[in-house]
């Protein structure tokens, strides 16, 4: 099928552990947005044919100031596999990624579908059962983190594992604009931030994505989870390290990587 080749180097990259360059470089002109984002699906829905199941998404670069500074036009997003959705504490091993990087962010779960496009903070708020701490551990497959934008898309959003706290909080009971989260690494404070980092609400983060999935004939599912995107900056991971995130209200999250 098209974009054959450039499945297959991502697939191995995530196989073998080892970054690739980006994957406009293999299509003449460069890849379309429309053309990354066939490829992603191909390969999750390849995923999914072979017994994973998707329990939601992630949303990358919400916070503004830093998807400017990086030069991005928009946000991204990508897909979350059961297998890719860790539980709190616990170790997690290197080797099985490249040069992972992790952010403190807010996950909504969903108690009604959602779609379309416009969606405001209220009608997010109404379609959500709760949220949780949590981590997100990117991955990327592309090197240094150096491509064209649509390269992010073609390569699920640099997704690679969440850590959910597992204490979910009814929607309800969090002011989530002043939901602080201070990260720190073996004891020692590296970060802190607010929910409103997401932007401006996470909300926001959940009704960006049901329109991008809009525009592809996709919708939000009940039960779906979907990760707001970071409130502190996004930080490589050293080894042998414990890192901790304590929210204000929703709890502790935390991992140990060896």
């Amino acid at each position: 099928m098209a974009f054959e080749e450039q499945i297959q180097v991502l697939v191995e990259a995530e196989q073998n552990r080892q970054a690739v360059g980006p994957i406009s470089d293999l299509v003449p002109g460069g890849l379309s947005l429309d053309d990354a984002h066939t490829i992603c699906e191909t390969i999750i829905g390849r995923r999914m044919a072979a017994g994973e199941q998707l329990v939601g998404y992630k949303v990358g670069f919400t916070n503004i100031p830093v998807r400017e500074q990086m030069g991005l036009p928009d946000s991204t997003y990508g897909y979350v596999l059961e297998s890719m959705a860790l539980e709190n504490a616990g170790e997690l091993a290197m080797d099985e990624l490249i040069a992972p990087k992790i952010e403190c962010e807010i996950c909504f779960r969903l108690s009604a579908d959602l779609s379309g496009k416009g969606l405001t903070v209220e009608q997010v708020m109404a379609a959500t059962d709760a949220v949780c701490a949590s981590f997100e551990i990117c991955d990327a497959r592309i090197k240094d983190w150096k491509c064209p934008y649509p390269d992010f898309f073609a390569d699920n959003g640099f997704s690679a594992r969440i850590v959910l706290s597992g204490r979910w909080v009814p929607v309800g009971e969090v002011d989530l604009l002043e939901e602080t989260v201070v990260l720190t690494q073996d004891g020692a404070k590296l970060a802190e931030g607010k929910g409103a980092a997401a932007m401006g609400h996470p909300a926001n983060a959940v009704a960006w994505l049901a329109g991008k999935l809009a525009d592809r004939g996709k919708g939000l599912q009940a039960g779906q989870l979907v990760m707001t995107g970071t409130l502190t900056p996004i930080l490589p991971i050293a080894q042998g390290s414990t890192y901790v995130a304590t929210f204000s209200t929703l709890g502790e999250v935390r991992k140990t990587f060896v």
